[in-house]
């Protein structure tokens, strides 16, 4: 029998792997490592375990460097192939028996106490654990950097959250130049002074054409988000109205000054006033948080950010605030 895309190194492990290809729905019998039956032992079948038997791993002295050298150069990885059931079926020379043995393993498998942990074909590397050493072969490269199951996973959720990271950072960079400055102003706390906004000279056209014509249009998923849209919008607007994209960015920053003027205004005289009450003393710690939580409402009705942050408005808190910033304005 043969099988496709056989690699070796060696004539001798190519007859080697054959062979053991060949029997490979043997019946023997090969001892497995402990983490082969963890799920059995962490039932405890016939109750807990001895101390002394459950401190043994415990008890294992460190796996230096050294070691893993020393165990990777007792086995030579020789030839890798697919089977036609789809399984990776690898070929080794194991030097860490006398006489050596000619082994083929599949993932899992066992034989003088050596397990194959883990195999990839395309990328041609092979994990072995023996006495509590592991180890990964390349392929005519030797020793590598040890790949678990359990890195070769973290590696993938890795890559997966940094994926999902860039296309969230794709999805909120601003795709135009009006988009970019009105988030200058627009992204910081309403308290916040903004830096120096620079405006550029260019017409409408030049302030709202798409930095990427085919990024994929979405719904504001946050307060900027929908206040930077609503900016590009008015600016729009303001042009279709005659005034210049320079103008109303100029306004906007007016505009956003003299809010930031207000908030630090309001925020200084509550400071001022609960200071004032907190320092007259005779208030208990209830009273004084209530006092805080007070000060603090009265400024968010007021669309000002609150001193310290407030958490678990009750729905009356909610509705009061939401009433007074909804009000007709005076």
């Amino acid at each position: 029998m043969t099988f496709p895309r056989l690699r070796s190194l060696a004539t001798l492990c190519l007859a080697a792997a054959a062979l053991c290809f060949a029997a490979a729905a043997r019946a023997a019998w090969a001892p497995r490592d402990r983490a082969f039956y963890e799920l059995i032992i962490a039932k405890e079948p016939f109750g807990p375990m001895a101390a002394d038997v459950a401190g043994a791993e415990a008890a294992q002295p460190e796996v230096t460097p050294e070691m893993v050298q020393e165990e990777s150069n007792k086995i030579q990885l020789c030839a890798m192939t697919v089977t036609p059931d789809g399984r990776t079926a690898v070929g080794i020379i194991d030097n860490g028996v006398s006489p050596p043995a000619y082994l083929t393993l599949f993932d899992g498998e066992s034989s003088n106490g050596l397990e194959l942990v883990v195999s990839d074909l395309d990328r041609e590397y092979a994990t072995f654990r023996r006495d509590g050493i592991t180890f990964t072969l390349g392929l005519g490269l030797g020793l590598l950097e040890t790949l678990t199951p359990e890195l070769l996973a973290q590696r993938e959720a890795d890559a997966a959250q940094q994926a999902e990271a860039e296309a969230e950072r794709k999805r909120k960079s601003a795709n135009s130049l009006a988009e970019q400055l009105i988030a200058m102003q627009l992204s910081l706390p309403p308290d916040v002074e903004a830096p120096p906004l620079p405006i550029p000279l260019g017409d409408a056209k030049a302030f709202t054409k798409e930095f990427d014509p085919n990024k994929e249009k979405s719904e504001p998923q946050t307060e900027t988000e929908a206040l930077v849209q609503a900016g590009v919008e008015e600016l729009k607007a303001a042009v279709a109205a005659g005034e210049s994209p320079q103008d109303y960015l100029k306004r906007l920053v007016e505009h956003r000054q003299k809010e930031v003027q207000r908030q630090q205004i309001e925020k200084q005289a509550a400071q001022a006033a609960l200071d004032q009450e907190l320092a007259a003393g005779g208030l208990s710690e209830a009273d004084a948080e209530a006092l805080r939580r007070r000060t603090n409402i009265e400024l968010m009705k007021k669309g000002v950010v609150p001193l310290t942050p407030v958490d678990n408005l009750t729905d009356s808190e909610r509705a009061e605030i939401d009433a007074a910033l909804n009000a007709p304005a005076p």
